[in-house]
């Protein structure tokens, strides 16, 4: 990758990171339109890095991109977010009896990942913690040789999808902690060759996030509602004339 390239793909992941944070904190509110121009000002970049950035947020329902409207945010749709980590659950608990027994080479990979997911979060940085564990789980994954694994996980975008979870999680006072022991655990059911092990230790991290996606007292079940799901956006069908007995 060129130096441009790079500079470029640092930026668009910044930004990105920026406009989840703003949706999820409130900033921008569901409804709130996008302007292209508007955020490539306010970064000083071109409009390239920042359609790339709604462009992943799209894929992860964050935002609605609608021909001749622009993008409007959606917000955080915690009933699709646990559908999408349900999907990815499933593939991981097939990945990694697949990937049995693993070489020295991935074990290696691995242990480097989980110690840097460690130490990211005795630095308090989730953003570091959340490269480690993206990069630990889909190592995972192409380990299991199923190319289809991988192109579905890449393509439900986990790099944002994480991002959200973790500040759920970060709001509602659970700690990241807890997953590094439940890391090691899988970690150390691979390391074993232990199918049955491995699969238990996946389970136990899939629950612990899960509990992100259940709904707080007072809050709605569900995200908040689609564009085509909400009554106010509905527009009552217009009734034909009643015809009077006169007119035949």
């Amino acid at each position: 990758m060129s130096g441009a390239a790079l500079a470029r793909t640092c930026m668009r992941d910044h930004i990105r990171t920026v406009l989840v944070a703003r949706i999820l904190d409130g900033t921008y509110p569901a409804g709130t339109q996008l302007k292209e121009l508007s955020l490539a000002r306010e970064f000083n970049v071109s409009q390239a890095p920042i359609r790339e950035a709604l462009r992943e947020l799209e894929a992860s329902g964050l935002v609605a991109c609608e021909r001749f409207r622009g993008t409007r945010v959606r917000g955080a749709d915690l009933e699709e977010m646990r559908e999408s980590y349900e999907l990815r659950s499933m593939i991981e608990r097939r990945a990694v009896t697949r990937a049995l027994p693993c070489s020295p080479e991935l074990i290696g990979r691995l242990t480097g990942q989980l110690r840097e997911m460690a130490t990211a979060v005795a630095a308090d940085d989730r953003e570091r913690y959340i490269d480690a564990a993206l990069a630990f789980h889909r190592e995972l994954v192409a380990a299991s040789g199923n190319r289809t694994f991988l192109s579905v996980w890449d393509s439900l975008h986990f790099d944002v999808r994480a991002r959200i979870v973790l500040r759920i999680i970060a709001d509602r006072g659970r700690g990241l902690k807890p997953l590094i022991g439940l890391h090691k655990s899988l970690l150390g059911a691979l390391r074993a060759a232990d199918g049955a092990g491995a699969v238990a230790a996946m389970d136990a991290i899939f629950a612990y996030i899960a509990d992100s996606f259940e709904p707080q007292a007072g809050a709605p079940p569900h995200g908040p509602a689609r564009p085509r799901d909400n009554p106010a956006s509905v527009r009552p069908r217009r009734q034909p004339p009643r015809r009077s007995p006169a007119a035949g």
